[in-house]
C-alpha cells in the first residue's frame, strides 16, 4: 500500500564531511528536470564525439561513448548532478578549493562537488532519491513475464527432475 502523503516542504540533508543541503522535495517535476539535464549533456556528449569522429580527432569521448559500462556511469553522473540543479535550494559546508569562503550553488560547483568527493554524492542520491528506488524495486517485483503469462519472482524451489518411474509409492525394490 502506498500513502499519497509526500513532504511538501524544503528540508535539510546531511550528507557527510560538514556539508547539508536544503532541498525541495523529490516530485515527478524535480526528477523529470533531472532526466532532461541528463538528457541534454549526453546529446552534448555525443554531437561532440561525431564531429570528433569525423574530423579524425581523438579526444578520449569515444572511449565513454563506446564503452556501455562507462556510459552508462555518464547518464548516472549527469542524472545525479541534474538532481542537485534541480532540488538543492541552498547548501552549507561547501568552500571554494583556493578561498575561506562558502562555493556558490551553481551547476559547476555541484558537479565539482558530486564529482569529486564520491561519498557525498552516494548519501546526496540515497537520501534524496532513497524513496523513489524503494518504489522501484516494489514495481519490479510483479513485473509481467517475458511471455507476459504471470507476475515473475524469484523461484523459492528448484525444478523437479522426471524419474523413469510413474510409481508414486516406493519400494524396497526400488532402491
Amino acid at each position: 500500500m502506498l500513502k499519497l502523503k509526500i513532504q511538501k516542504e524544503p528540508y535539510w540533508l546531511e550528507l557527510g564531511y560538514g556539508v547539508k543541503v536544503k532541498v525541495k522535495p523529490c516530485t515527478s517535476s524535480v526528477f523529470y528536470e533531472a532526466k532532461a539535464y541528463m538528457n541534454s549533456k549526453l546529446a552534448e556528449l555525443a554531437k561532440t564525439y561525431k564531429a570528433n569522429k569525423e574530423a579524425g580527432i581523438e579526444d578520449g569521448t569515444a572511449e565513454s561513448i563506446e564503452n556501455p559500462v562507462k556510459r552508462e556511469a555518464l547518464a548516472d553522473r549527469f542524472l545525479l548532478i541534474g538532481l542537485g540543479i534541480a532540488g538543492i535550494l541552498e547548501w552549507d559546508g561547501v568552500m571554494e578549493a583556493d578561498e575561506d569562503k562558502s562555493a556558490p550553488l551553481t551547476e559547476s560547483k555541484i558537479d565539482e562537488l558530486f564529482s569529486n568527493f564520491w561519498a557525498v554524492a552516494e548519501n546526496f542520491r540515497t537520501q534524496y532519491c532513497g524513496l523513489r528506488e524503494v518504489l522501484e524495486a516494489e514495481k519490479n517485483v510483479s513485473l509481467p513475464a517475458q511471455n507476459g503469462t504471470s507476475a515473475m519472482g524469484e523461484d523459492t524451489v528448484s525444478d523437479v527432475t522426471k524419474t523413469e518411474k510413474s510409481s508414486v509409492r516406493s519400494t524396497n525394490a526400488d532402491i
